[in-house]
């Protein structure tokens, strides 16, 4: 019998940009230095080139595009039998309040982080029913546990993720296929704003915007938070993306593969702290430690 495919497709790489170049890179350069298949998937052929000047199959791989994704599986098939990994990694995160941010932003923000990951998903799970096995790894969050005022439909993108990775695994256990949710506390310089204009918001249309200060605030804590040290010493919590890309290996690697790996101190606190602490100083701790409008 023909052995399974290894060949790993990444989605969600970004161009390279220093700290903010992200999970996707470090685990492709990681797989590949390890002797895995990699096809390393971006929306920029041009933003891959490093990763092709290192031996790396670079794809172009919009999930919010059928035909990319459908022709990159095509040629995985044709190549390697099957898609034998697919790790979600694409996504961005949406800023914005419950009330200012426009439905299309949202809808956009829902077709990246869970319908495209969904479809691709769809598209691999043929081949890897046919072999008999596969591992799929869905990129979730400490988010995905929780939410912060600011974030809130990505957050909501985060904990549909939770349900879609539950559900997957139990359908498709029987086929041999292996599904992993990956929650990281804060990784170093991932979505990191640094002006109140990278926040991509719509322009307020009030003359006084109710959430003005709050952004200002907002700006300044999640830059101290995941780029430089933290007024309280809390980026010292955050992880680098080389880390989280070490877990994830471990996590295709080994014959029975964790339902979720947590990944940092924070996120392995939470659930644990909730519990304790109770939903009212639960939120309490929230609207403390976080900035609140």
């Amino acid at each position: 019998m023909q052995r399974p495919s290894r060949a790993v497709l990444i989605t969600g790489i970004s161009s390279l940009s220093g700290l903010s170049s992200g999970t996707g890179r470090a685990l492709a350069l990681r797989l590949h230095r390890a002797g895995w298949p990699v096809y390393a998937g971006g929306r920029s052929l041009e933003g891959l080139k490093d990763l092709e000047q290192e031996g790396i199959t670079t794809l172009r791989v919009d999930v919010t595009d059928e035909k990319s994704m459908v022709e990159a599986v095509d040629r995985i098939t044709a190549e390697h039998g099957a898609v034998g990994v697919l790790i979600n990694n694409a996504a961005y995160s949406l800023n914005g309040t419950i009330e200012q941010t426009p439905m299309d932003s949202v809808r956009q923000q829902f077709e990246t982080n869970v319908f495209g990951l969904s479809r691709m998903t769809q598209l691999v799970l043929p081949g890897m029913r046919a072999q008999g096995a596969g591992r799929i790894v869905i990129m979730s969050s400490i988010f995905g546990l929780f939410a912060t005022p600011g974030r809130g439909y990505y957050e909501a993108t985060k904990h549909a993720l939770e349900a879609i990775g539950d559900s997957l695994r139990l359908e498709v256990h029987r086929f041999g296929i292996k599904v992993v949710v990956i929650e990281p506390s804060p990784i170093l310089g991932a979505f990191v704003p640094t002006t109140v204009g990278d926040l991509g918001l719509a322009p307020s249309t009030d003359e006084e915007d109710p959430y003005g200060d709050f952004w200002e605030r907002f700006v300044v804590w999640h830059g101290a938070y995941r780029e430089v040290e933290h007024p309280k010493g809390r980026g010292r919590m955050s992880l680098r993306a080389d880390h989280v890309a070490a877990v994830i290996e471990k996590a295709i690697s080994v014959r029975n593969p964790r339902i979720r790996y947590r990944i940092g101190i924070p996120v392995r606190l939470l659930r644990p702290q909730r519990v304790i602490f109770g939903e009212r100083a639960w939120e309490k701790f929230v609207r403390t430690f976080f900035p609140t409008p």
